[in-house]
């Protein structure tokens, strides 16, 4: 049974010792600001369900991994910190899923949740109107499989990559791209560990 937080011995943690706003940093080759151990799916959910607390309307949260790496299942996480009361699965044949639900502080959001794995080529982008998701200043945008949009990403956002480890057990590498998500990531690390590192939260 899971607490408000996680133990040290329940999950791994360890802090990027450079700035991962970089410009010129690739998806998921540089060092990440956060690393967490799941050991389990429901222990993903409540990762998911923290991080979902602490979103907030207009923020984009990429995801990335190989299939079955647990990306859905964080995704119905997330949800579950909205309060979304829907079942919340992968939309592989329709693209995107819209959820309603509320922030942490009861203001009303669209969880935005996309699963790009089906998308082919430009013009189907072109199509599809993800620009959108991405605009809507009272969504919360989801993204599986974002290197679909290749460079029609935006500026900032928050990815996670998915890692298997073993049977159960999953890798959850969080890279910050921009001063919004560099201070969503910190208050991620004080939800789940208590533990506060340096002034980087400030304003969040």
């Amino acid at each position: 049974m899971m607490g408000s937080r996680l133990s040290d011995s329940g999950v791994g943690l360890h802090a990027a010792a450079r700035n991962t706003t970089e410009d010129t940093a690739p998806m998921v080759t540089q060092r990440p600001a956060l690393d967490v151990i799941s050991h389990s799916p429901d222990q993903t959910r409540w990762l998911g369900s923290r991080l979902g607390r602490l979103v907030r309307p207009g923020d984009v949260i990429l995801l990335t991994g190989i299939i079955g790496s647990g990306k859905t299942t964080l995704v119905q996480g997330i949800a579950r910190g909205l309060g979304v009361t829907g079942y919340v699965q992968s939309p592989t044949f329709t693209l995107v899923h819209e959820h309603p639900g509320r922030t942490a502080d009861g203001r009303p959001v669209t969880l935005y949740h996309l699963d790009l794995y089906r998308l082919e080529g430009n013009e189907e982008l072109v199509t599809f109107g993800y620009e959108d998701y991405f605009a809507d200043p009272a969504g919360i945008t989801v993204v599986e499989w974002p290197e679909r949009l290749s460079a029609e990403l935006p500026e900032e956002y928050l990815l996670v990559n998915l890692e298997y480890i073993a049977d159960a057990k999953r890798r959850l590498a969080l890279y910050p791209r921009g001063e919004r998500y560099e201070a969503l990531v910190e208050a991620f690390r004080v939800e789940v560990f208590g533990a506060r590192r340096g002034p980087a939260a400030s304003g969040y």
